[in-house]
């Protein structure tokens, strides 16, 4: 008798005991992501993957190297390199739940902000699996506690971002210790020029791929968006929270200062809420992190780099207090609500000067994004031409509202109506 129920994983012939994980981790349909990469990893061959953030492609990757590592092996076998500590705990915590039924497979973590030693008395137990951010792999490196003579596969997970955020020296140095026969992988939300240079030096007749924005569309969220000047920005903010009441909101900022400044700002307005920025230490945002996960905070107030690999369920909204430089960001951003079946919200405030980024969000990721009026008469709301607005002009509210909804307290933002003046 078969207690594993069938999913569509199982065309990929994977053993018994993945299923069994698969199963357990409510997978049933790949994800397009997952679809194109799995075959060729399995069989493997390099890939480079272009998809964004949302789509999957932690398991895209981690499914094919959970099936391929020799148990019978004491040595490192696979080297995943993530941008920040965040990601890497949370591919971690993906692969242990791939390896459940596959008891001889170990996964470590290494990353800066916690003691060396640490991670050095946790490499004794011999892990197949390493997932690391570049500067700790290369402390590792030179104090000979990581050695990758054996490693068969490297994964290179939001490649991009790593580049942006100064790793590009780190990544050349690890690529060139790995052995020349192996298996390296690209995921990357952009193919910018400098990724097809590690491309071409370092992979090996590596299939492409590419997941177009449209098939990211997040349906399960709301959005909408209000013009607001600078200056009113706040005072817009804490009115939203005020009528919308949420169980957890994620607020995102441009800067680091801009964090903290708001952060603080709003727990003084009654709105407890925390910072999460580069600048934190591993134990501060490991706390921070816990408090919003228990509830004991409903606003975490964040940057861009620092979110990443944030996977937090039940996120009611998010709110681009600052709104994002390009689509990439903005759906990465947006994606952290809506998760798991649940419905979510997002709000953007955008500026009398950056209605040409929210028209070029628009346009590359063909959402709806709905203009908000109702709310805004005191802050000078003006539509965005061709945004499908109904070009309403300060203090009036001549534009149709938007439906109500009902679930995860994710409602349009002109619940109630504004105070006279």
């Amino acid at each position: 008798m078969r207690n594993t129920p069938i999913t569509h994983f199982e065309t990929f012939g994977l053993s018994p005991e993945l299923m069994q994980a698969l199963t357990k981790m409510n997978f049933q349909t790949p994800s397009p992501v997952q679809e194109a990469t799995i075959a060729p990893m399995l069989a493997g061959r390099d890939v480079l993957v272009q998809a964004p953030t949302g789509t999957g492609k932690t398991a895209a990757f981690g499914i094919p190297i959970v099936e391929r590592v020799d148990i019978t092996s004491r040595h490192i076998q696979t080297i995943i390199l993530s941008p920040t500590r965040e990601l890497a705990l949370q591919i971690t915590s993906v692969l242990q739940q791939l390896t459940a039924f596959k008891h001889s497979i170990r996964v470590q973590a290494l990353y800066g902000g916690e003691p060396i030693y640490r991670q050095i008395n946790a490499l004794k137990r011999r892990p197949q699996i390493v997932v690391a951010t570049p500067g700790r792999l290369m402390d590792h490196m030179k104090r000979n506690t990581v050695r990758l003579k054996h490693v068969n596969c490297i994964v290179l997970d939001e490649a991009d971002r790593m580049l942006d955020m100064g790793f590009r020296d780190d990544i050349a140095a690890i690529l060139q210790q790995l052995p020349t026969e192996r298996q390296t992988v690209l995921f990357s939300a952009t193919v910018s020029p400098e990724i097809k240079n590690i491309a071409a030096t370092y992979q090996t007749e590596a299939e492409q791929i590419c997941i177009q924005q449209e098939t990211l569309t997040v349906d399960s969220v709301a959005q909408y968006y209000a013009d607001i000047r600078h200056g009113d920005k706040t005072p817009a903010l804490l009115h939203l929270l005020d009528d919308q009441n949420f169980k957890l909101c994620l607020v995102f900022v441009a800067t680091k200062i801009m964090a903290e400044n708001l952060a603080r700002e709003l727990s003084l307005a009654g709105h407890p809420a925390d910072a999460l920025h580069g600048d934190l230490e591993q134990p501060q945002r490991n706390r921070v992190m816990q408090r919003y996960r228990k509830g004991e905070i409903s606003l975490l107030v964040a940057t861009d780099v620092a979110a990443r690999g944030i996977d937090v369920d039940g996120i009611d909204a998010v709110i681009n207090y600052d709104i994002p430089g390009d689509s990439d960001s903005y759906v990465h951003r947006i994606g952290r609500t809506g998760r798991a079946d649940k419905s979510g919200v997002a709000y953007t405030f955008v500026g009398l000067k950056e209605r040409g980024k929210l028209q070029n969000i628009i346009k590359s990721t063909k959402a709806t994004i709905t203009p908000v009026t109702g709310m805004f008469g005191r802050f000078g709301v003006q539509e965005v031409p061709g945004s499908g607005g109904s070009g309403s002009r300060s203090g009036t509210q001549s534009g149709k509202k938007p439906a109500r909804r009902r679930n995860n307290g994710g409602k349009p933002w002109n619940k109630r109506r504004s105070k006279p003046q």
